[in-house]
């Protein structure tokens, strides 16, 4: 199970700019009392080499300077890396969690955050992306004094297709480092592709308990069940997460910049801008040109089906919590990947009627071989104990 670093598990914690990831990791951190880890900031390892070189790399210049620089910054990225996997190998700590971004297209160049060589010589055992929904990103730069200056102090200057564009670069550039390890028969166990609104209690058993937390995806119906989402599938993911570690595909809320687009568009044809008021934050509203959310949507829409089944790859089991009585597209597309990848299948269906056959079909693929299940409890309950007999490794 620990593969690269022996008994110490290393984990590359990862993402586009902006997606607010270390300040998650340091907020989750703050919880973990009692858990044996060591947190490395390549950022300040890179601030530290370039110091002692003369050189003052702040959060303010990095990026000209790494565009500029290229040579240099190459070399005081390396050196940090370095660094970085000696303290690494003089570390009692099991759990190793190196921070840094993946890549960065900005202006005329493009901010790597770590070559091949790099991820080579950290052998990472698994890769984390740390990601936020794209009206989140586009907030953060907005109250980011130094970010929002970049962009000519105008919200319109930040398109959401640019923004799609930084998180579609960081994670093809680690799916490609990745492969490339792999074919040196480096195995990095799973890359995940982590929303940032997961509750940091789960995040930390993603890091330190997977073990008894086995990974289960919650699957249930997202399109028009927007105002449901927050009761009961909030309440069912609470008493699941108790027994394991639970991934929500709602913790990055795309999807609703997506629907939002869709309903106002068939209300209004001509509409030129789209008002998307933002679901998880209360009352924020944002105004998005039209021409800019199409182009962004094609785009997001297939990150958000990619995403979804990575989800579902990394996971021992599904659970699916099928609350409304139309049979979702997207719930038995992760049946059916589910079933593909051999993870165990549970479902939650309490109606009289019976779902269809299909859904039945993969609703039963579980050690009990149970179709479905019209109480909640009970489901949990078979989950925790059948979760021993799960044939996914």
């Amino acid at each position: 199970m620990l593969g690269g670093g022996g008994m110490k598990e290393i984990v590359l914690l990862t993402g586009p700019p902006l997606n607010g990831r270390d300040e998650y990791i340091v907020e989750a951190l703050k919880l973990a009392g009692g858990e044996s880890y060591a947190y490395y900031h390549v950022f300040d390892y890179i601030k530290e080499v370039g110091k002692e070189r003369g050189v003052k790399i702040t959060r303010k210049n990095v990026l000209d300077f790494a565009i500029s620089h290229q040579d240099l910054m190459n070399e005081i990225r390396d050196e940090a890396f370095e660094r970085i996997r000696e303290e690494i190998d003089g570390s009692d700590a099991e759990h190793q969690l190196v921070s840094t971004p993946s890549l960065f297209r900005w202006g005329s160049g493009s901010v790597i955050g770590f070559t091949l060589s790099n991820i080579k010589l950290l052998k990472p055992d698994r890769v984390i992306i740390i990601l936020d929904d794209v009206l989140s990103v586009r907030r953060r730069i907005i109250n980011d004094p130094e970010w929002f200056e970049r962009f000519g102090e105008n919200p319109d200057n930040i398109k959401l297709s640019t923004l799609v564009m930084w998180r579609e670069d960081a994670i093809n550039h680690v799916k490609t480092l990745v492969h490339e390890l792999k074919k040196e028969g480096i195995e990095v166990r799973y890359i995940l592709q982590f929303g940032i609104r997961h509750p940091y209690g789960v995040f930390l058993d993603l890091l330190f308990h997977e073990e008894e937390k086995p990974i289960v995806y919650l699957s249930y119906p997202m399109t028009g069940h927007e105002e449901e989402y927050y009761h009961r599938v909030r309440d069912f993911y609470d008493r699941l997460s108790e027994h394991f570690t639970v991934l929500d595909p709602g913790a990055l809320d795309d999807w609703w910049v997506v629907a939002e687009y869709d309903n106002q568009v068939a209300k209004n044809p001509g509409i030129e801008r789209i008002r998307i008021k933002h679901l998880l934050d209360g009352d924020e509203i944002d105004e998005l040109d039209r021409a800019d959310i199409e182009q962004a949507t094609d785009i997001l829409r297939r990150q958000l089906v990619e995403r979804d089944f990575n989800l579902v790859d990394v996971s021992k089991a599904i659970a699916v919590y099928h609350y409304a009585e139309g049979v979702s597209a997207g719930v038995i597309s992760e049946m059916a990947e589910a079933y593909r990848t051999l993870a165990a299948i549970y479902l939650y269906y309490p109606f009289k009627r019976r779902p269809s056959p299909f859904m039945e079909f993969y609703g039963m693929q579980n050690p009990s071989r149970r179709t479905m299940f019209k109480d909640e409890d009970e489901m949990v309950r078979a989950m925790v104990e059948e979760k021993e007999y799960w044939a996914k490794v």
